[in-house]
């Protein structure tokens, strides 16, 4: 027989043994197996390349549009996976939204103050998780006229604000709080324990507090950006951890904060209201390096406040819960478990 006859006779298998049989097969069968597996390589990348373009573009398009709305859901995103979730309650003066922390109800309450700046409540977003992990019951409130909370034409002073606490702890049916004022957030902070001393068990005011006339000037310049380079240093002091961008995106982002301008300045132009608090633990708090409230301030309300104590972040600025947020948690727990007379 021809040698190409026997080669072809033997292809089509009539004279292999079993085992060369058996070989051919899972020869195929892995063969195959390859073949397809680079085909479902190929396709899924022919889906996943274009879906992720599609994804990045809608994301930019939603930052390019608003920027601020883009970085504070991102935030609240974080938020979620410790376990504070965001919520909205209707008070006297309309919607007042804030975050809160899992656990159970009878669990301390700790209420967080914030002041001026784009973060809003935000501003304790690396600090309510840990806080709550200590067993307490942690609320953080964005104030009337800021963020996505009521904004009216009103005037939106540091009494009006307190107001707002006063009817938000009372629609949370909390006995007693704790009380947290960060910035301007200090100074409704005192004004609500001034008027409710027996609703507050703690008080803590973190960089600041009785702003003097200087210190608020200096705050409405930087706080209150009304130029690309003041919006600029107030994303990169505010930990927003942005890259650089054009100018065109910080005007953009100084749009955004527009709506809660008012609020912050009429804030400003208010006089925070001062008086002698007894049977309550009073702590000043502020950052070592802080440019618009430090030792001078904090002295001088301390002196004001028979009994209060003082805690210094000596390496940081205006933003300690966000430039050291596991030593300030750490600091608040041991605040909290003090009792008056520092028992």
């Amino acid at each position: 027989m021809p040698a190409s006859s026997k080669y072809s006779h033997r292809q089509s298998g009539e004279d292999l043994d079993p085992e060369e049989l058996e070989y051919q097969r899972r020869e195929a069968a892995v063969r195959g197996e390859l073949i397809a597996g680079k085909s479902r390589r190929h396709a899924w990348l022919n889906i996943a390349g274009p879906l992720g373009a599609v994804i990045i573009a809608i994301v930019l398009g939603a930052f390019y549009k608003n920027p601020i709305g883009v970085l504070r859901w991102t935030q609240s995103t974080g938020l979620g996976w410790s376990g504070v979730s965001k919520q909205e309650v209707g008070l006297d003066e309309g919607l007042m939204t804030y975050y809160m922390n899992g656990g159970y109800p009878n669990m301390e309450p700790v209420i967080l103050i914030h002041g001026l700046g784009p973060n809003a409540a935000l501003v304790w977003r690396d600090v309510m998780g840990p806080m709550g992990e200590g067993h307490y019951k942690i609320f953080a409130p964005n104030l009337y006229g800021f963020a996505d909370s009521e904004h009216k034409q009103v005037e939106h002073s540091i009494a009006y604000q307190a107001a707002g606490i006063d009817k938000f702890i009372e629609q949370m049916k909390l006995d007693k709080v704790n009380l947290i004022g960060w910035d301007l957030g200090a100074d409704v902070a005192l004004y609500y324990s001034v008027d409710h001393p027996d609703k507050v068990e703690r008080l803590i005011l973190v960089s600041g507090g009785l702003f003097g006339e200087a210190a608020a000037k200096k705050l409405q310049a930087d706080l209150l950006p009304t130029s690309v380079e003041a919006m600029q240093t107030q994303a990169k002091d505010s930990f927003f951890d942005l890259p650089p961008m054009p100018s065109f995106m910080y005007e953009r982002m100084m749009a955004g904060l527009a709506s809660d301008m008012q609020a912050e300045t009429e804030m400003l132009n208010s006089v925070p209201k001062m008086g002698r608090i007894f049977n309550l633990l009073t702590v000043i708090t502020w950052g070592g390096k802080d440019p618009y409230f430090g030792a001078k301030q904090g002295d001088a309300i301390h002196g004001a406040l028979p009994g209060s104590a003082t805690i210094t972040f000596k390496t940081s600025g205006h933003y300690p819960q966000l430039e050291h947020p596991e030593e300030f948690t750490d600091s608040m727990l041991f605040v909290f478990k003090q009792t008056e007379g520092g028992q």
